[in-house]
């Protein structure tokens, strides 16, 4: 079959910036489609702009984070690409990076350094790719292969690649182009819902337009029977009645991951005190002043010790049950949680079962991780295990000629030379060898 290329790899957020890079490095043909007018919007805003890129840790720790079924599933790429071996791609490519309490980021701590590390190595390959082209429609081709719609141009390719993201931050191009197309091609697509996203409460803690951070806290998430079905910890930033930070994104991804409907959380605003050790550290004079001397923020302090007031103080801080008005809608969240079912994608490819040589990386498939760097790491994994399993059926090794080996067979034993009888002069008979025709006696 006659193709336009080898490889069309569909959008250039994380995973598709990867996927191109990797795919000029193997010298497979390829051309990516991007929505938008440029590469990498969303990856700009990742980590407050500084580009959290992975986290620091062995492939079986950072497995187990992710928790199942991805524990499972992302094993194999993960092996394969561990934080280690982005570090070193990276650094080859031109960008240093730095661990920050094992989280990792560019040394400049810029994220448009991480956007021009792919873009320069995109165009020292000069691999294409095409902006403002979104795809419209993808059709699997009789002899194998696909045909690709565009709004400019049709293309048909050996390989397609979907590489689109999910549906948070649209404005960045996460429409949810890929899930659409993969729904039209018959696979079973999870419904989206937010993840790592923010909660807004009943009772305001501040008032709107004050914002204020707690280093170090712990939220316990409970279901609607009660049931304790997770912790996390970090950081919680309230602004106005919305809980943000760390350690609430990871709570709501939990919620979404194991869809709970009317989900409870309880903040622990001393995770490493006991409630008589904080009681008797707050005292009972001026707990707002006393809070302050624990690392709360003044505004919380003060709002906390209302809150407290017709209460035990130290119990009350430890325990605070969150009255949930809402999740914050999708659009807002860090990842979406859903996406191409991970029933309909081989874990050791990134293929589709069904459907050869169409290949998944990244949001787009039902992948997401906590906070931390895990979902910009899986993006990149994937797209990395994708792009090496296509390049192994478009360039097969060669296979290794096998090495002559000894032959051990039983052989027959050799013949004896022919020999003459003669008789010696005393009369006995002694086998000769019959001497060469140059040494013979003429008769």
């Amino acid at each position: 079959m006659e193709t336009n290329t080898e490889l069309i790899i569909v959008g250039a957020g994380a995973a598709g910036l990867m996927a191109t890079a990797t795919a000029g490095e193997a010298a497979i043909k390829a051309i990516t489609l991007e929505r938008r007018h440029r590469p990498g919007l969303k990856l700009l805003l990742c980590g407050n702009n500084r580009c959290n890129i992975s986290y620091q840790a062995q492939p079986k720790d950072m497995l187990r984070d992710y928790g199942e079924p991805l524990e499972q599933f992302l094993k194999t790429a993960i092996n394969e690409f561990t934080s280690d071996d982005l570090r070193k791609l990276m650094a080859k490519w031109g960008l240093q990076t730095i661990a920050n309490r094992n989280r990792i980021y560019p040394a400049s701590e810029k994220a448009d350094d991480v956007l021009h590390c792919f873009t320069d190595k995109i165009r020292d390959l000069e691999a294409p790719i095409v902006f403002n082209c979104p795809v419209e429609a993808i059709t699997p081709l009789e002899n194998g292969g696909f045909l690709v719609k565009t709004n400019k141009i049709n293309l048909t390719a050996k390989y397609v690649l979907l590489a689109t993201g999910g549906f948070s931050y649209p404005k960045t191009g996460s429409v949810g182009d890929g899930q659409r197309i993969a729904k039209e091609l018959g696979l079973k697509v999870e419904d989206p819902r937010p993840g790592l996203a923010g909660i807004d409460i009943k009772t305001p803690w501040l008032q709107q337009g004050e914002k204020e951070d707690v280093p170090n806290i712990a939220v316990e998430i409970f279901d609607e029977n009660g049931r304790n079905v997770g912790m996390t910890r970090g950081n919680l930033l309230v602004e106005g009645n919305c809980l943000r930070g760390t350690a609430i994104f990871d709570a709501t991804r939990i919620v979404a991951r194991q869809n709970l409907q009317i989900p409870s959380f309880v903040l622990d605003l001393f995770p490493t005190q006991s409630a008589s050790a904080l009681s008797s550290r707050l005292g009972k004079a001026n707990l707002a002043a006393s809070l302050e001397k624990q690392g709360i923020p003044p505004l919380l302090s003060r709002s906390f010790a209302e809150l407290s007031r017709k209460l035990n103080a130290s119990e009350f801080l430890k325990q605070i049950r969150l009255e949930v008005d809402s999740i914050r809608p999708l659009k807002e969240a860090i990842v979406t949680v859903g996406g191409v079912s991970l029933d309909e994608i081989d874990p050791t490819t990134m293929e589709a079962r069904k459907i050869p040589g169409l290949y998944f990386a990244g949001e787009l498939a039902d992948i997401d991780g906590p906070t931390g760097g895990y979902n910009l790491h899986a993006a990149f994994a994937t797209a990395r295990l994708a792009i090496n399993a296509i390049k192994a059926k478009l360039r097969p090794e060669p296979k290794e000629k096998p090495k002559p080996t000894r032959n051990f067979t039983k052989q027959e034993p050799r013949q004896p030379a022919k020999t003459t009888k003669k008789r010696s002069s005393r009369g006995d008979r002694w086998d000769a060898p019959e001497p060469p025709p140059w040494r013979r006696r003429p008769q």
